[in-house]
């Protein structure tokens, strides 16, 4: 009996952690922010409309960032609130011309 309840524990345990992972994995992380850019400084930081953002180092932001001009509209994610000056940009779409 000792050792079915140790496995119906464990499976429960397995479960919940499994089921916790998937709904983090869910979680959009920040705020995204939409606009033109206005300047780009290597993979170190990208300004849409005026606003300067940090780029996180290693974020797939660095290598998108290398290919991005002044004028072009962007759609940034950020790893926190838009308020906040410690989050920084981890994704980049840019919004084609229609």
């Amino acid at each position: 009996m000792n050792a079915k309840h140790t496995f119906t524990t464990l499976v429960a345990m397995t479960c919940v952690a499994l089921g916790s992972s998937v709904a983090l994995g869910n979680k959009v992380p920040g705020d995204v922010v939409t606009g033109p850019v206005t300047a780009v400084s290597g993979g170190q930081s990208i300004s849409i409309q005026g606003h300067k953002y940090g780029i996180r180092v290693g974020s797939p932001a660095v290598s998108a960032a290398a290919k991005l001009a002044p004028g072009q509209v962007v759609e940034v994610q950020l790893d926190g609130p838009a308020s906040s000056p410690s989050s920084h940009v981890i994704n980049v779409v840019t919004h084609t011309g229609r």
